[in-house]
């Protein structure tokens, strides 16, 4: 998806109107144009800090974002699930160990329910789900892993802008 950023720079034509020396106008004009790609780098850094946050929510996918020449281009990306740890585990042979479980009525019948469904045994669609549960705590750990170092590039980025004269770079 292309967002445009001549609509911005579209925007500057009808005040541009209200300047009556038609010289003054056009200074302003250049300037404007001249400005441009400082406005398009501040408007790409708002997106990205934006998608930063809204990528960490996503899962299996995320948004990623480009400056082109028009303005800013924002695609989709799926993230392949090239070894998730079901697939992993799946895979893995050796011994079988038992495990006694011990869970309420109703949610046994809901997960043996959701086993036939899956035309899969109450076991199997278990181990699947354990899988899929420890995937996510994986990915979620990741997750907090790149949000603290954004935060760390964050703060060094504002120590820089401050002229922190202590400041370890």
């Amino acid at each position: 998806m292309l967002v445009s950023t001549n609509v911005i720079f579209a925007a500057f034509d009808t005040p541009l109107l209200l300047v009556d020396n038609e010289e003054e106008r056009d200074r302003i004009s250049r300037v404007i144009q001249a400005s441009r790609p400082a406005v398009e780098n501040a408007i790409y850094r708002v997106f990205a800090e934006a998608l930063e946050s809204v990528n960490e929510g996503l899962e299996g996918a995320r948004i990623d974002i480009r400056l082109v020449e028009d303005g800013i281009d924002l695609e989709v990306v799926e993230e392949a699930e090239s070894s998730t740890l079901e697939s992993d585990l799946s895979s893995i042979s050796g011994d079988v160990e038992k495990l006694t479980l011990r869970i309420i009525k109703p949610l046994k019948k809901a997960a043996a329910d959701a086993a036939a469904e899956d035309g899969r045994s109450l076991n199997n669609w278990i181990s699947s789900a354990l899988a899929r549960h420890l995937e996510r705590r994986q990915r979620q750990g990741r997750r907090e892993m790149r949000r603290a170092a954004r935060e760390v590039r964050r703060a060094t980025r504002g120590a820089r802008r401050s002229g922190d004269a202590e400041a370890d770079y």
